[in-house]
């Protein structure tokens, strides 16, 4: 004989109990079949570099996870492999490596960029340190789901190769502005390209970065702010 499920009133008023439920099982179900969070900023991204489908991004959206950082914060180090791409959701961040005397900011990342670690595709020693310059809020993507992805969906190959393409044109827009001879050009170029990083990078790290002293730094600020 089929065994009768006792109703909610029953349990309420009788001393029928409930049955036995395993809190431990009934989390790693909710678990497995959790939907991963539509991350708005990655879609609109993405979709600037190159128009892909829903069913397409969901399947590059899940694999992303959020990451926090605090001021100062070293992400990757220059001797570490990195094996992380990353999405700026808020903060800002600067490239750097070691000169003779001080450090040389070589690139600043915003919010709605991403970074792909130099030597991130070959796995080899990065070179270079990145760090936080705010508390920052990223998501980041594994090398291994990175590849895996890319062999097996050729619209996900083509986002990375965007991504580097992206890459190598905001490398060649600072080569640009370096190549600026006078100083103070240099100094309004950069403005205008990065008003953020002018309002928000200390003098020291955006005179390394403009190649220049902190002393004429300060001077062009003074004569452009009397413009």
């Amino acid at each position: 004989m089929k065994e009768q499920v006792p109703y909610f009133g029953d349990m309420l008023y009788t001393k029928t109990t409930f049955p036995h439920i395993d809190l431990q099982i009934a989390e790693q179900l909710l678990h497995k079949t959790k939907t991963p969070m539509i991350h708005t900023a990655l879609r609109r991204k993405i979709g600037s570099l190159c128009p892909v489908t829903d069913e397409i991004f969901q399947t590059l959206n899940r694999d992303f996870n959020p990451l926090s950082l605090s001021l100062n914060q070293i992400l990757i180090s220059a001797e570490q492999v990195p094996d992380r791409i990353f999405f700026i959701q808020k903060g800002l961040l600067r490239g750097y490596y070691m000169g003779e005397k001080e450090t040389i900011t070589t690139w600043f990342a915003g919010p709605d960029q991403f970074i792909i670690p130099n030597n991130f595709f070959s796995q080899e020693s990065c070179n270079e340190y990145i760090q936080s310059l705010e508390d920052c809020s990223l998501l980041s993507i594994s090398h291994h789901a990175c590849l895996k992805m890319s062999l097996e969906s050729n619209d996900i190959a083509k986002i990375f190769f965007k991504l580097l393409e992206e890459k190598q044109l905001l490398s060649d827009a600072r080569e640009r502005m370096l190549r600026i001879p006078n100083a103070e050009k240099r100094y309004l170029s950069m403005v205008k390209l990065m008003p953020v990083v002018h309002q928000n990078v200390k003098d020291d790290t955006l005179a390394s970065y403009m190649n220049v002293t902190r002393r004429h730094l300060e001077r062009i600020k003074i004569k452009t702010s009397r413009k």
